[in-house]
């Protein structure tokens, strides 16, 4: 999966976590979701660094 379809799905996931808790009625907030995406794109950057160690070791 591309780049741009891995921040399509962060987005599209931090939405949808937002439309649980309106059903549920739980308080949600604007700088929640920020707090999802930032959590998201952290954690992508973390596998794409982890994937690169793995690939430069195959290589070698």
């Amino acid at each position: 999966m591309n780049t741009f379809g891995i921040f399509i799905a962060i987005f599209t996931s931090a939405f949808i976590a937002l439309g649980i808790a309106d059903y549920y009625d739980q308080p949600h907030n604007w700088y929640l979701f920020l707090l999802m995406v930032l959590t998201g794109v952290f954690i992508h950057i973390i596998i794409l660094i982890l994937k690169a160690d793995i690939d430069e070791e195959e290589g070698a």
